[in-house]
């Protein structure tokens, strides 16, 4: 009996440190999880851009963006597009073409490491990232901030949420959003302790109560990547004036040419266009 008590309890002690181990591969390589930028040369983004002005926006701390800005004087509203942690401008184009449709002036940009961004991405870069586009729109573009409207997708709610509770925009589109990074982290690790190993937490719904501009919640309904369920429960914790409406057999990552009618006519009655 001894002998199979000792046993037992030095398995015990390996399973503990393999899981350590693990635990602290994952906290110190973590932000290769949660971001994966593609990057490339100034032929490469030349030849991939479709017609828009490419645009440099410096950062308050030394960085530049690179961003693509299909120009509309006197639009009514100008769309600032966050996109998702993966890929560069290139995947992401298709996200303007509802607002092209709806003849809006739209700036997508490059979160620094992405594309032809300098630095390197976390949170608060994402964040830093964020000013430093809004200010460019206020700035260089002359649009006032309630003329802003952020269109968050993935990874970019988060920034987009965040970035509006000291820049609050005059309306905010959300796409397959989150109440925190957290929380979709553990429907995907429910065997890692992800609340005390995440440094980049993204936590929406601590703050989402605080916003005075109307939302529209948009969630694909079969996504793989961001439940549904993450997303109505950042719906719950955000104020009136906001719309929930689920994309009906929409994936995470389809592209809006292939959703059904009610996502450009809930956009244009949003915007009031």
């Amino acid at each position: 009996m001894p002998s199979s008590l000792g046993r037992l309890g030095g398995l015990v002690s390996v399973a503990v440190l393999v899981y350590g181990l693990l635990c602290l591969l994952v906290f110190v390589l973590q932000r290769s999880f949660i971001y994966f930028p593609a990057r490339w040369d100034e032929r490469a983004a030349s030849r991939a851009n479709p017609g828009y002005e490419a645009v440099r926006i410096p950062t308050a701390d030394g960085e530049t963006l690179h961003g693509w800005l299909r120009r509309r004087e006197g639009a009514p509203s100008t769309v600032v597009i966050f996109h998702g942690n993966a890929g560069n401008l290139e995947g992401h184009e298709a996200v303007m073409a509802p607002f092209r449709t709806l003849d809006l002036q739209v700036l997508l940009f490059d979160y620094r490491g992405y594309g032809l961004s300098t630095g390197k991405p976390t949170q608060g870069n994402l964040l830093r990232d964020g000013e430093a586009v809004v200010s460019y729109v206020e700035r260089n573009l002359g649009v006032p901030l309630g003329r802003i409207v952020y269109f968050g997708n993935s990874l970019g709610t988060g920034v987009a949420v965040l970035l509006a509770v000291t820049r609050p925009p005059g309306r905010l589109i959300l796409e397959s959003a989150y109440d925190s990074l957290a929380s979709v982290a553990r429907r995907h690790y429910p065997f890692l302790p992800v609340g005390l190993l995440l440094r980049d937490r993204f936590d929406a719904g601590s703050v989402i109560g605080d916003l005075r501009s109307p939302i529209l919640f948009f969630h694909p309904a079969e996504d793989e990547i961001i439940p549904v369920a993450c997303g109505r429960a950042l719906f719950e914790k955000a104020r009136e004036p906001k719309r929930f409406v689920t994309i009906p057999g929409a994936r995470h990552n389809d592209p809006p040419a292939s959703f059904p009618p009610l996502y450009l006519d809930a956009i244009r009655e949003f915007l009031g266009r």
